[in-house]
């Protein structure tokens, strides 16, 4: 066997009629012909045994696994790292098959392609396998064969072969094999529909739930086949979003109508994310899709539904607007008429008292009246009581459509209620049939508020109290101070509120059924009024009502 040795050398396997039984174990290197021994001198010879001392342990200790067989497969030499990479000795594999170096399941390969290399025997004609081993003690599990066949032309040539270990290499592509069906079976089994594309662009996988839902199979859709599903006004968009993000490998979103397997176009939200090698390279992208049909047809019911509430309010707003400036003109103009009527009453007050005395009829009981005085009470009540309505009617409304600054002052409570409570008994003669009482705490801490606004809630409620509690009945108001707000109360017994109306008594023009015995009537607003002024103020007002009692609780902040 040659070693690529100079052609002064032959090979140190000389062939006999056996070769199985002919050939050494380690190959040895002789002179072809003994003349050439003569004549070489000691010098020469010595350095001739140098060089194929040298050439020896290069071959025995080269990091690769190198050996010869005969075309019956039997291994005739082995350098020694091989052998020993191999976990044997040289010894223990010379004249032992090769065959039995490799698993079973891959004899029949090594032994297919030795026999054909054999048949059809060319000088220089090599042969790669990636083979399995069978070495319990070698490390190596996987190796690459290079296969080359020696002197072809002889009558029993000599195959050559190098092993080279692949094991990490083979464990690599088993684990990234592995990887790869793993992402597979996750992608497969995914709930959304799933898809990756190449550095180019073009789609190369689709996962099962995409495939079910476009109909169609792996073929059909790779490369640029799934933008056949896209509706045709959304393709120039889709495929303009997809390639842009491509060029600059950004994440993108898209979405558009997709054809589902039924042919009914589907909204799909498709979302697309650029991959990139541990080295930093682009390797394409991976992306998926949901089907978002119903959060599209949520979203244009959404936008309807905007638009004709939106149309609504602006219609309500028109409305209001309308009936606000009618019932402002129409208050303004009943206030005229109502102003002269007040004027042309008091000036029939003053001649029917010059003509028939009236103050004195007036100060009568009401049933010992004269018909005179009776009518022209009842012309002054109504005619005041329609005034008050209209009043407090368009203050209602400025309170709701104008932010009107409050007024405001530093009150003495104790000074600033006396005040009121007389200007109240001056104003409402009935208030003398009622036993009106004032209680204010000692030390109570001075009021900063609008104090017009205060004084026309307390000569409301005043009035209220007067115009529902019998004759003689006690009317309390009370003052102190509780943390930060200041509390006022009135209170008056004889009368109270049915637990089913209280909720119900601030609404504008609503009257408790039943509940004014003496006729006194009322305007509907008086309570609205309170109320609206009272939150405007910054304070809360609330009202109890039992045990023929009732009691309504003003809080006002003290700052």
């Amino acid at each position: 066997m040659s070693l690529n040795q100079p052609s002064s050398w032959h090979h140190a396997c000389q062939q006999q009629n056996d070769m199985v039984s002919a050939t050494p174990v380690r190959l040895e290197l002789v002179p072809e012909r003994a003349s050439e021994v003569e004549n070489c001198t000691a010098e020469s010879w010595r350095r001739t045994q140098e060089e194929l001392l040298w050439y020896r342990k290069l071959y025995e200790n080269t990091p690769c696994v190198y050996l010869t067989i005969n075309k019956n497969g039997v291994i005739l030499s082995v350098n020694k790292f091989g052998a020993t990479s191999l976990g044997y000795s040289p010894e223990e594999l010379v004249q032992q098959s090769i065959l039995n170096l490799f698993v079973q399941s891959e004899q029949h390969r090594l032994s297919h392609a030795l026999r054909k290399l054999f048949e059809d025997a060319r000088e220089n004609e090599i042969v790669n396998l990636e083979l399995r081993l069978n070495c319990p003690t070698s490390q190596m599990k996987w190796v690459k064969v290079v296969v080359r066949v020696l002197h072809p032309e002889k009558e029993n040539p000599l195959i050559s072969m190098v092993f080279e270990d692949i094991t990490a290499h083979k464990l690599s592509e088993d684990a990234l094999r592995e990887s790869e069906q793993r992402f597979h079976t996750m992608a497969n089994t995914a709930p959304v529909m799933l898809w990756m594309a190449d550095s180019k662009g073009l789609c190369n996988f689709f996962n099962q739930l995409w495939l079910e839902f476009t109909g169609r199979n792996q073929e059909q859709e790779q490369g640029l086949g799934w933008l056949e599903g896209i509706h045709p006004e959304d393709k120039n968009f889709c495929t303009q979003t997809y390639e842009t993000a491509f060029n600059i490998r950004t994440k993108f979103q898209i979405e558009y109508r997709f054809k589902r397997a039924d042919g009914e176009y589907r909204w799909i939200l498709n979302t697309g994310v650029p991959r990139f090698t541990p080295s930093g390279n682009f390797a394409g992208y991976i992306g998926s899709a949901i089907d978002i049909t119903e959060r599209k047809l949520a979203e244009v019911a959404l936008k309807e539904s905007q638009k004709a509430t939106q149309a609504q309010l602006e219609e309500l707003e028109n409305l209001n607007r309308l009936k606000d400036e009618f019932l402002s003109t129409v208050s303004h103009e009943l206030r005229t008429p109502l102003t002269n009527m007040k004027m042309a009453i008091q000036m029939l007050g003053i001649a029917l008292n010059q003509e028939q005395n009236l103050l004195l009829e007036m100060a009568k009981p009401h049933a010992q009246r004269s018909k005179v005085a009776r009518y022209f009470q009842i012309l002054n009540n109504e005619c005041d009581r329609e005034i008050n309505l209209i009043n407090n009617f368009l203050d209602l409304q400025r309170l709701d459509t104008t932010a009107k600054p409050l007024v405001l002052e530093t009150i003495q409570v104790q000074e600033w209620l006396e005040r009121v409570v007389e200007l109240f008994q001056a104003r409402n003669r009935n208030s003398s049939l009622h036993n009106l009482q004032l209680r204010i705490a000692d030390n109570l801490p001075s009021f900063i508020c609008d104090q017009f606004s205060l004084e026309r809630i307390l000569i409301e409620l005043l009035t209220n109290a007067c115009k529902f509690s019998p004759p003689g009945a006690e009317i309390i108001i009370t003052a102190q101070s509780k943390a930060n707000f200041m509390q006022i109360q009135v209170s008056n017994d004889g009368a109270e509120i049915p637990i089913s109306e209280l909720p119900r008594i601030f609404e504008k023009f609503y009257r408790i059924p039943s509940n004014d015995p003496w006729k006194q009537g009322g305007t509907g607003l008086g309570l609205a009024l309170v109320q609206k002024l009272i939150k405007y103020m910054g304070g809360t007002i609330k009202v109890e009502s039992g045990s023929n009692l009732t009691c309504f609780t003003i809080q006002l902040p003290l700052v």
